[in-house]
């Protein structure tokens, strides 16, 4: 905060801190030698203040400020209200590391998340962790479950192996991946994740916004994995899947509504932001195994443009 100026009288320093107020500059009113201090909340509202300071200081008395003390006070109890609002869905995700996935408990508030759940498990144990042996022909009753939902094929030309591009025609291919896992610390870890975000969110933006927030994530993070995979990998495209990308984008999206949104109610400790971001860098070193760090990558970088988005917005306009 920044003082901007002391008034001798209590009631023109709130006089003018509720016509500020209207402005949409925040004041706070604190006693001072010799007066009353008024002091700007707001470092970039501080030239704009000292502005209208000079203005009130030459006509305290003037009706556009004694007119003010009614629709402050109105602004004041609606944001009195947010704030309650807010502090009910107060979330420190760094308070929930230690928590399972208890999906007997709350699970009835959080439908989507608990289906996303329980359909990567099945899927899990169905594949057995992706094993089961894989469909080399393109008949649809000869793939397996993992053929199924994998993003694509590959076959083989006389120019060597590429895409068989059957996502084009079964779209689903773009989503499905992330049902697929292939150890347990794969699976584990990843609906860790999923229950300890996935089950604030839902519960603070409803289900349906929260299945368009998964969807939105899930696609680009799959397909940007798939084009870098085209690109690198002489061998065609690799079955590769986990929700790791979703809960990356649910990170994200998490991360910015705290930072520059805390009306929101969302709130992630320091701690949870350096596990998050320091597991991402540890998977790219390669030393936990084969990752699809371009997952990771896409999945956190749409989960912070959806998240950021809305604030950002409302701060140009």
């Amino acid at each position: 905060m920044r003082q901007l100026g002391t008034v001798p009288d209590q009631e023109l320093a709130q006089r003018f801190a509720d016509y500020l107020l209207t402005k949409g500059i925040p004041l706070s009113v604190d006693p001072a030698p010799g007066g009353w201090a008024i002091w700007v909340r707001n470092e970039d509202d501080l030239g704009e203040a000292r502005r209208q300071f000079a203005e009130f200081s030459a006509a305290p008395d003037a009706p556009i400020y004694r007119e003010a003390a009614r629709p402050a006070e109105q602004l004041r109890a609606d944001q009195e209200r947010r704030a309650a609002l807010a502090k009910k869905n107060v979330v420190d995700v760094g308070r929930r590391w230690g928590r399972g996935p208890a999906l007997g408990r709350g699970a009835s508030g959080v439908p989507v998340t608990a289906l996303l759940m329980a359909a990567s498990i099945a899927v899990t144990l169905f594949t057995n962790f992706g094993q089961e042996p894989q469909g080399e022909k393109l008949r649809k009753e000869d793939r397996t479950l993992t053929d199924q939902l994998k993003i694509d094929e590959y076959v083989v030309t006389i120019n060597g192996p590429g895409p068989a591009l059957l996502w084009i025609h079964q779209p689903w291919r773009l989503v499905t991946p992330i049902f697929l896992h292939f150890n347990m610390m794969h699976i584990v870890f990843n609906m860790l994740m999923l229950w300890q975000l996935g089950t604030p969110i839902e519960r603070a933006i409803g289900s349906l916004r929260y299945l368009i927030l998964v969807l939105v994530i899930a696609v680009p993070s799959n397909f940007a994995e798939y084009v870098w995979d085209i690109q690198k990998l002489n061998e065609g495209v690799r079955v590769f899947g986990g929700m790791s990308g979703v809960v990356y984008g649910l990170f994200g999206y998490v991360w910015m509504k705290s930072r520059y949104e805390p009306e929101s109610g969302f709130m992630i400790s320091p701690n949870s932001v350096f596990v998050m971001v320091g597991w991402f860098f540890l998977c790219m070193t390669g030393w936990v195994g084969s990752i699809a760090n371009v997952v990771h990558g896409a999945g956190l970088a749409v989960g912070i443009i959806i998240g950021r988005f809305p604030s950002l917005w409302r701060s140009m306009r």
